[in-house]
């Protein structure tokens, strides 16, 4: 970086800490949310854990690692001699600092666009999101390995160092010294981060980009395709009601990568190209990059949240989303009035009752609820309900 904040005062910390441990409880609920699931019945945890949701821990852990070294440790791993408020580490805290924020937030991007090729081939190719005969290691090890290939090539050639900034990063020593015409000269330490940050950070991101949305974009044509194919056996006429669910859940996924990381490729293409960036756009990259846990929280819990108000429509909206988070506290839903000591059925009950019922219709409406990332994706129950009307369809003509 070749601007020098450490003038600024406390308040910037303070923010960067307090977004930082929003995202890592964000993430955190996510996590807790598969693995509540996962442990709900007997059996082992590694048989149970579908593919989409071994790729949602992953990406969030990247998105809680990331927080957590570059958000809320921030400073504190620094050199003490940067003279940077809260600065007490060391050149090998730096060092570390730099590479876990590479390791993670590349396994967070690059799990983003793993998640987003398997429910394009999940909704494609027909796979079933617990069939183990798609093994699941490729889209989780593939995002992993390439962000350890990214971590560790900076440490050769010494590129990890203090940013001028907040954190440690891909930088030069003393910092901006690699767009000197002469960095070999000018750097102590990382003459050739300038490259560097162009490869294991601006470009992987940018490809994850790339990736996700090209894989989106097929996912919903796909869903129409079958829509349009079930058109002839819609008695009400055409529907696009599934095509427009997984528009509305793709448009939030791409916007939640791109409110994360679009500002962070703008300002590192303007350093890497001009040598030199504005302020405001350090600060904004500086705000919105450690929210991007609460962004895939964010669509992860959508369509439950919506679900869940639509099925309960005088609930306030806090007692929703603690019903969603299945958090116990002053708002959380009691027995309505009227219904003695009768407990209200949750989205997971519901969904296992109807199971046991064979009830194929509820199992397609709480399944959109209940697997929010998957939901508004999946068509198997869909196809399944659409095939059993168009034999009706059939028989009685």
């Amino acid at each position: 970086m070749a601007m020098n904040y450490a003038e600024e005062n406390i308040y910037v910390l303070i923010f960067m800490r307090l977004f930082g441990l929003v995202s890592m409880i964000a993430s955190g609920f996510i996590i807790r949310d598969i693995t509540r699931k996962l442990y709900s019945r007997p059996g082992a945890f590694l048989k149970k854990v579908s593919l989409t949701q071994s790729i949602l821990i992953v990406m969030s852990i990247g998105d809680f690692g990331g927080a957590f070294f570059v958000q809320f440790i921030s400073t504190w791993m620094v050199p003490f001699h940067s003279q940077l408020l809260g600065s007490v580490g060391s050149q090998q805290s730096c060092v570390a600092q730099g590479f876990l924020s590479t390791f993670f937030y590349s396994l967070s991007a690059l799990s983003n666009a793993s998640l987003a090729v398997a429910y394009c081939l999940i909704v494609r190719l027909g796979w079933k999101d617990k069939d183990k005969s798609k093994n699941r290691l490729p889209f989780v090890l593939t995002p992993f390995l390439i962000s350890i290939v990214l971590a560790v090539v900076p440490l050769f050639g010494s590129n990890y160092n203090y940013n001028a900034g907040y954190s440690c990063y891909i930088s030069g020593a003393p910092a901006g010294c690699e767009f000197d015409p002469n960095p070999q000269e000018t750097c102590i330490r990382g003459a050739q981060a300038r490259t560097m940050l162009l490869v294991a950070g601006l470009i992987p991101t940018l490809v994850a980009f790339f990736i996700l949305t090209v894989a989106v974009v097929l996912l919903i044509h796909a869903v129409l395709v079958q829509e349009r194919r079930m058109d002839q056996y819609q008695r009400a006429g055409r529907s696009r009601k599934m095509t427009m669910e997984s528009f509305y859940q793709g448009m939030f996924y791409i916007g939640a990568f791109a409110i994360s990381w679009i500002p962070w490729l703008v300002y590192g293409f303007k350093e890497y190209i001009f040598a030199s960036v504005h302020k405001p756009s350090y600060f904004v990259m500086l705000a919105v990059t450690p929210l991007h846990g609460v962004m895939n929280a964010g669509v992860y819990f959508r369509p439950r949240l919506k679900a869940e108000r639509e099925r309960n429509p005088t609930d306030s909206t806090c007692k929703s989303l603690m019903q969603v988070l299945h958090i116990k506290c002053c708002c959380n839903r009691k027995s309505k009035e009227g219904a003695g000591d009768t407990p209200v059925i949750t989205t997971d009950q519901q969904t296992e009752d109807d199971a046991e019922k064979g009830d194929e219709k509820k199992i397609q409406t709480n399944a959109l609820a209940g697997d929010p990332k998957t939901a508004t994706i999946n068509l198997e129950a869909a196809q399944n309900a659409e095939i059993g009307s168009e034999k009706k369809v059939i028989t009685s003509s």
